[in-house]
């Protein structure tokens, strides 16, 4: 079951690489010292750092345009976008694009996550600049051919149905909507089933250039290259970009949110053999000052064998399968959640346990040596996850995309540092007041 989980917060959240763990570095480990920055003309902004240890140069391509800018009724339309770069351009088929990046032996994969999107490329330094004309071809000439089209829509709507046809996937989804609301995060990227349909090949042709507008795009490159060498390549392929959106179909504003000030509670029948349970609460954002306390908070309840919740209820008392709890951090509003899979005669033992749990931060807090052993598992964790080039462009490129600029991955293990019991304490008491609840139960 726990495998399931993740499973399901891994599509949702489209963690892959675009959600690696941006609140861990460490301090001793100076991973920025040898980037250059550069913006071009065109509001385009370029990092490169070289990394000879590996032949490979990895290149993110990012954009601020996420699904959470889907226009009203066409929920879908960046992913649809992104899924349909591969599907042919005026100078190349869907199929020549596959047999030209399978002769390079490279990797190039879009994707879309709720605030951004991202074009990832991977290649042997001898293809590069091959697999980045057929990369620029994909996002400057795309002509969205209705075949096509009509076959990455049927994929969408496979992907979206897979979710609800399981159960601990339909209880991430039914506490989205629960708690956002009318705001747009409430649907998965994937987009929902009335905006699959309603979107049409000149919705995406239109919406590709919104999305790749140079002045919201952050180029990232970590490998084994020369910087001015690559530099000089990349000023002529990128320079060229131009703002061509029209304005249609126009993007979503940004929704106003206002957390739910009562505790909710939401209950579906199901022919299952388990019962299946998330209680959510507030949680703050990436840019707020309590995002660290909150992580923290996270760690110790419910990340791994040794948190609170895996202990207390699953290992002391025996009361659920799974036991795990996940801070879903977000540009916007967010919200930490904690999930079980248990029998449905333990539902309410074990709601209770739960709430006595989340209860105790607030009461308690936490000791400084309890925080110490947070920061201490996040600096691994950090460097584990950044050893590839891929995992390190993309790092790069979403903390300069998202406002915090690339330094800031050098100087937020001192924010972990900073992390007190009193803040700890002040973060639980600000957050955990209401909560959202949502069962599945035979």
């Amino acid at each position: 079951m726990k495998k399931h989980f993740y499973h399901v917060v891994f599509v949702l959240c489209l963690t892959f690489v675009l959600a690696l763990p941006l609140h861990a570095a460490a301090a001793e480990f100076n991973y920025t010292a040898d980037v250059e920055k550069v913006v071009l003309d065109n509001g385009l902004t370029i990092l490169l750092k070289e990394n000879p240890a590996y032949d490979i140069i990895a290149m993110s391509v990012l954009t601020k345009g996420g699904s959470v800018r889907d226009p009203e009724g066409l929920e879908g339309l960046t992913f649809l976008t992104v899924r349909n770069l591969f599907s042919g351009t005026t100078n190349r088929t869907g199929e020549d694009i596959v047999v030209e990046l399978e002769s390079l032996g490279v990797q190039l994969q879009a994707t879309a996550s709720y605030d951004y999107s991202a074009v990832l490329l991977q290649a042997v330094p001898a293809a590069f600049e091959e697999a980045l004309a057929v990369l620029l071809d994909m996002i400057e000439n795309s002509t969205f051919p209705v075949e096509e089209f009509e076959r990455e829509r049927s994929l969408g709507f496979a992907a979206l149905q897979s979710l609800y046809d399981d159960p601990s996937n339909a209880l991430i989804l039914e506490f989205l909507s629960f708690f956002y609301g009318e705001h747009p995060y409430r649907y998965s990227p994937y987009g929902s089933p009335e905006g699959l349909m309603a979107i049409q090949p000149d919705h995406a042709a239109s919406w590709n250039r919104y999305l790749f507008q140079p002045d919201q795009v952050v180029v990232s490159l970590v490998g084994s290259f020369d910087k001015e060498e690559l530099l000089a390549v990349l000023r002529e392929s990128f320079g060229r970009w131009e703002n061509s959106f029209t304005g249609t179909p126009e993007p979503r504003s940004e929704a106003e949110f206002t957390y739910p000030a009562e505790d909710r509670q939401m209950v579906f029948n199901l022919p299952t053999e388990a019962a299946f349970l998330i209680i959510g609460y507030p949680a703050p954002n990436t840019f707020a000052a309590d995002a660290a306390a909150m992580a923290v908070i996270n760690t110790v309840l419910g990340e791994g064998m040794s948190s609170r919740l895996f202990t207390e209820i699953r290992d002391k008392r025996g009361l659920a399968y799974t036991a795990v709890s996940i801070y879903d951090e977000r540009m916007g509003p967010s919200s930490l959640l904690t999930f079980l899979a248990t029998h449905p005669q333990n539902v309410e033992q074990a709601r209770e346990q739960v709430l006595v749990e989340v209860r105790r931060f607030a009461e308690e807090g936490l000791s400084q040596e309890e925080i110490a052993w947070v920061a201490a598992q996040k600096r691994g964790s950090y460097l584990l996850n950044n050893e590839t080039n891929l995992t390190q462009s993309v790092l790069l490129g979403v903390t300069e995309l998202i406002g915090f600029g690339y330094g800031w991955v050098d100087q937020y293990m001192d924010f972990w540092d900073n992390v007190t019991p009193e803040d700890v304490k002040a973060a639980a008491q600000k957050y955990f007041q209401n909560y959202t609840e949502v069962l599945i139960t035979p």
